[in-house]
């Protein structure tokens, strides 16, 4: 019988899929053998720390979007607000419109490693640093940018879910109309 062959763009996007939906202990091997079609043997072939290793690679793919998709457009020439605005396109975009949880929750809820928790809290630090150096500057104090980027992303996360829990995206999509004035107005 042959193996089956599964890209790794195609297996993090539905070990993803798995995290978002089920979170860390909701995900077994087998549930992620199910999912791409892969033996369990190939997966610790690529994985040989397992699950922990999968989920360590999916939280380091989702860094990587964000590094590409919001922290870096956030450090254009253009003026911020449109910076912003571009961000949350790319937001709406990475989270289906509020329709999928943010992997950073469901990751964070206890039973993965300390290298997933420490690459977790990385991750939510470099998003409030991002978030914070455009308030900053629009003149926000340090302690403003700070606290303003801290509320921006608890819009982000809660309206995340609520969409889950009520089944409604309209706070999702009414964050992200708001995510320019949250960050850049007076």
């Amino acid at each position: 019988m042959a193996h089956r062959i599964v890209s790794n763009e195609d297996f993090y996007n539905r070990a993803l899929d798995l995290f978002r939906t089920y979170g860390f202990d909701g995900v077994s091997l087998q549930r992620l053998a199910e999912a791409t079609g892969l033996e369990k043997a190939s997966l610790y072939y690529r994985y040989p720390g397992g699950k922990d290793e999968i989920a360590l690679a999916v939280a380091q793919g989702v860094v990587a979007w964000f590094q590409a998709n919001v922290f870096d457009p956030l450090t254009d020439d253009t003026p911020p607000r449109k910076r912003v605005a571009a961000v949350a396109d790319n937001l709406r975009t990475f989270y289906a419109g509020g329709k999928k949880s943010c992997v950073t929750d469901v990751l964070s809820l206890p039973g993965g490693s300390d290298a997933l928790r420490a690459g977790l809290k990385g991750a939510m630090q470099a998003w409030i640093k991002a978030f914070a150096g455009i308030a900053r500057e629009c003149g926000f104090s340090p302690s403003a940018a700070k606290a303003r980027a801290e509320e921006t992303i608890i819009r982000i996360e809660g309206s995340l879910v609520l969409a889950r829990v009520l089944g409604d995206n309209s706070t999702f999509e009414r964050t992200m109309k708001l995510l320019p004035d949250l960050l850049t107005a007076e």
